[in-house]
């Protein structure tokens, strides 16, 4: 154990000093508990509108997935069923397709 020695006048500014240097450390400590409590709640914010945000992209996934199911058990009905060659047939002509030795004919008039 140290033993320290102090004079009377002197007894004053050490006491002041240790009494700064506790004051520093509880102002440092009390700095940095405001700041991770500030830092966490910003986390805690951010990620919570993230999840909310993710939530709502996943309903929409979903819905679109679903509706692109209902498309493509449709198109296997169609294949599977007898009249699949007209339902291509069909298709094709919506593109601008035509049989071999099909003569196209275009009305030009409609759009005047």
């Amino acid at each position: 154990m140290i033993k320290v020695t102090v004079q009377k006048g002197k007894e004053s500014v050490v006491n002041k000093f240790i009494a700064n240097k506790k004051k520093l450390f509880l102002g440092a400590m009390a700095l940095i508990v405001v700041s991770a409590f500030v830092f966490l709640t910003f986390t805690l914010v951010k990620n919570s509108s993230d999840i909310n945000r993710l939530q709502v992209q996943k309903q929409e996934l979903v819905a679109q997935c679903d509706e692109q199911q209902k498309k493509n058990d449709e198109l296997k009905a169609v294949l599977d069923s007898e009249n699949k060659d007209s339902y291509i047939e069909q298709k094709a002509r919506e593109k601008g397709y035509a049989k071999s030795n099909e003569i196209v004919f275009y009305d030009i008039s409609a759009s005047e």
